[in-house]
């Protein structure tokens, strides 16, 4: 009887297995970060005066859309296409009216992308010492250390560090029926996406990003290698992009597609 019960359980247990290991969208790949958190941290009396939480966006990411969370974004990094190193767009509404645009960015030159990155990173990052370090750093090294400090506190929500390097962008006006099936579409894959396994050692592949704006929220997904419905929504995006190269964006078709991808609902 025992024995039975026994290998009813490994029946269950294996089933259950089975059944995640269908539904969920990512097997034993690359590394994710999956986060939800408050879009804004201040509210002003007009858009411009608000201020965006921040917190979780990269580096490049603050190159390429500033200082605002946009309705979507998609970023696509070290892209299989080549010699393109940077993917992008955002989808953004346009103030005061129903209308949306969608705004595409390439940025070939991963090597330039990094270096910026990097000297970008020396401005805004802090520099902290153990307390048992700082008294081997002399007065005035550490009046620098402050000042320093005192400088990134002040840059932390300013674009200006970041607009230089941005790069140069194409703009579409869109209807904003294609705008929000999308919206809806990036906020259920993201609501739903489910991980099993244990990721593998790995620093080669590509890595992609999708943010969207959900009431007060700001939902993102970073993810390397894809997976299932991650990678149909990445290359739905990237159909985007190159359908914008050559000025011929299909919103009917981008709809009709979006209407077969059955990635659950939100909330």
């Amino acid at each position: 009887m025992k024995k039975v019960a026994l290998s009813v359980t490994v029946l269950a247990l294996f089933g259950c297995k089975i059944v995640l290991s269908q539904d969920a969208d990512h097997i034993a790949g690359g590394h994710f970060l999956k986060r939800i958190e408050y879009n804004m941290i201040a509210q002003g009396i007009t858009e411009a005066d608000s201020r965006y939480n921040l917190d979780s966006k990269s580096i490049l990411e603050r190159m390429l859309f500033g200082n605002i969370n946009s309705t979507v974004e998609f970023i696509l990094e070290n892209s299989p296409e080549g010699d393109d190193g940077i993917l992008a767009f955002r989808i953004f509404r346009n103030t005061g009216m129903d209308s949306y645009q969608l705004e595409i960015m390439r940025a070939p030159d991963i090597k330039k992308i990094h270096e910026a990155r990097d000297f970008i990173s020396t401005k805004v990052n802090k520099i902290t010492f153990p307390p048992e370090l700082m008294g081997m750093i002399s007065l005035e090294g550490r009046e620098l250390i402050w000042g320093h400090n005192r400088e990134v506190d002040r840059i932390k929500y300013s674009d200006d560090l970041y607009k230089p390097y941005r790069p140069k962008s194409k703009t579409f006006s869109i209807k904003s029926k294609f705008a929000e099936k999308l919206h809806d579409k990036m906020a259920a894959l993201i609501d739903n996406f489910k991980a099993i396994g244990i990721p593998p050692i790995s620093l080669d592949g590509y890595e992609v990003t999708f943010r969207t704006i959900v009431e007060n929220e700001v939902w993102s997904l970073r993810i390397h290698m894809p997976q299932k419905n991650v990678l149909m929504m990445t290359n739905f995006c990237r159909q985007i992009i190159v359908d914008a190269d050559i000025n011929k964006p299909d919103e009917m078709k981008y709809i009709e597609l979006l209407e077969g991808m059955d990635f659950g609902s939100y909330p």
